[in-house]
């Protein structure tokens, strides 16, 4: 048998729910029909201008389907960095300015050779920093996103403030006080060239940062967005942010001309630029553990005290970025309730190099009591000036995982925990490794457990900055002396 008409119910990207009427026939109800024909139509012709155009605007800026398709702090973030690359665009016309005074331009003694060897020389500076720091910081972005997002804006700025004031630079004369120091035009050259090297490393890091928070905001709870459309949508934002902003400038940067007007609007934006950009970073909120989220969590949940009931504390990732530290130390091993540094750890480390900090004795008791373990760790009291509590190394094994790494860091959290609570001797040490691994394997399927609940990503964790040095062979593969 044949239907003579059907009605579809559809929902657009939006999550707006309309209905097509296919056919016609007198069995479907009348105010059913009607509903149907009508609901399309007269959403269209009854929306205000306004309403259509932010729409269009939605359409153009956001991905398709948002909210739904992203992250809860994604607009947050993109209007904070949207205000940051406006700064950014007002002043890196005055950059680009003092950059073309520092390569000879209204200068009659300048030759286009000059200018020419120069940038050539900026732009070698550029591209050696680029593969340098892609060697020293290529796998550590991830780890640290929020980190190196702030940090690469610092650099950014950095490199903005040589640029502006590297045409006064030739000025300066150190050579009769300080004859090693270089001055006059050398110095300049030397800024300039420091300024290239840095915007690189801009550059680099902003571009691992940003794909880190891309793929972030792109995996909502529920469902998965589109990161190519992210980046497009994103791409065509910051088109739009930074051509406002040169065109503001090409009206106001004629009239600032003094160096009192420069250092001052320098200053403004520089501060506006940071300031955007550290509110940006502070409103993320990743889900994803890294040293310093799981030392919050895991400090919290071995502190019931501030629970009536003694049970333990689950932070969500909420209150995680509310207590983060933006600009913090990795390896630090930090007490959340009490707010103060307890230790120091270091991940990936190799054998041979924790011989150097630790004796023979404790390496060996220390190899045989980790035999089942994927990691080793070690334990030495920190010889650093101004460093308290104890300094632990890490190694690991063929085959570790993420999770490997997790366990290995809340293992050196309750050694610092134990070891600031207690004056720990030389011969004690052992026994507190021992104590703890068991406070560990008793506690650690109850703190994922409770973690999941929470609403973290147990699966995705990077701890560790960069790759091992060397890991330990297992016995199957380790040729006899």
């Amino acid at each position: 048998m044949t239907a003579s008409s059907s009605v579809v119910a559809e929902r657009d990207e939006t999550g707006r729910i309309f209905y097509t009427t296919i056919g016609h026939s007198t069995d479907i109800p009348a105010k059913k029909t009607a509903r149907t024909t009508d609901t399309s139509r007269d959403r269209l012709l009854n929306e205000k201008p306004l309403q259509a155009l932010g729409r269009s605007i939605s359409a153009i800026f956001l991905p398709a389907g948002y909210p739904n398709t992203v992250t809860p702090d994604y607009l947050h973030y993109q209007m904070y960095n949207d205000v940051q690359e406006f700064c950014s665009s007002l002043s890196g016309l005055l950059a680009s300015r003092g950059a073309l005074e520092g390569f000879g331009v209204g200068n009659a003694s300048a030759s286009a050779t000059q200018a020419l060897l120069l940038s050539v020389l900026k732009d070698v500076c550029s591209r050696f920093t680029t593969i340098i720091g892609a060697y020293y910081f290529g796998t550590s972005l991830y780890p640290e996103t929020k980190t190196f997002r702030f940090l690469a804006d610092v650099i950014n700025d950095t490199s903005i403030v040589l640029d502006t004031i590297s045409p006064y630079f030739t000025s300066i004369s150190l050579s009769p006080t300080s004859p090693y120091i270089p001055s006059g035009s050398t110095l300049q050259i030397a800024a300039l060239c420091m300024s290239g090297a840095m915007r690189s490393l801009c550059s680099l890091v902003a571009g691992g940062s940003k794909a880190a928070l891309t793929d972030h905001f792109a995996s909502p709870v529920n469902g998965k967005g589109d990161v190519g459309e992210l980046n497009a949508k994103n791409a065509s934002r910051s088109t739009v942010v930074a051509l406002t902003g040169v065109l503001l400038g090409t009206l106001i940067v004629p009239y600032i001309t003094t160096r009192i007007s420069i250092y001052t609007a320098l200053f403004f934006l520089v501060f506006g630029h940071l300031l955007a950009n550290y509110l940006a970073v502070r409103s993320v909120v990743l889900r994803s553990f890294n040293m310093q989220r799981s030392s919050i969590l895991w400090s919290t949940f071995r502190n019931p005290k501030g629970r009536a009931d003694g049970r333990s504390v689950c932070l969500t990732p909420r209150d995680v970025s509310n207590r983060e530290i933006i600009l913090d130390i990795p390896s630090r091993i930090r007490d959340a309730v009490a707010d103060r540094v307890i230790g120091y750890c270091s991940l990936g480390v190799s054998v041979q190099y924790a011989m150097t900090s630790c004796n023979t004795s404790h390496v060996l008791k220390m190899l045989q009591y980790f035999q089942e373990e994927p990691y080793v760790l070690f334990v030495a009291e920190s010889r650093s000036w101004g460093r308290s509590g104890p300094c632990i190394l890490v190694s690991f094994k063929e085959g570790y995982g993420s999770l490997d790494q997790l366990r290995a860091w809340l293992h050196a959290l309750e050694i610092a925990a134990m070891w600031s609570t207690q004056h720990m001797r030389p011969s004690e040490i052992e026994d507190m490794v021992l104590s703890t691994h068991e406070t560990l394997k008793k506690e650690f399927s109850r703190f994922m457990g409770c973690m999941k609940e929470a609403g973290w990503n147990i699966d995705e964790g990077a701890m560790m900055m960069g790759s091992p040095g060397s890991v330990i062979m297992s016995p199957e593969t380790t040729k006899d002396a």
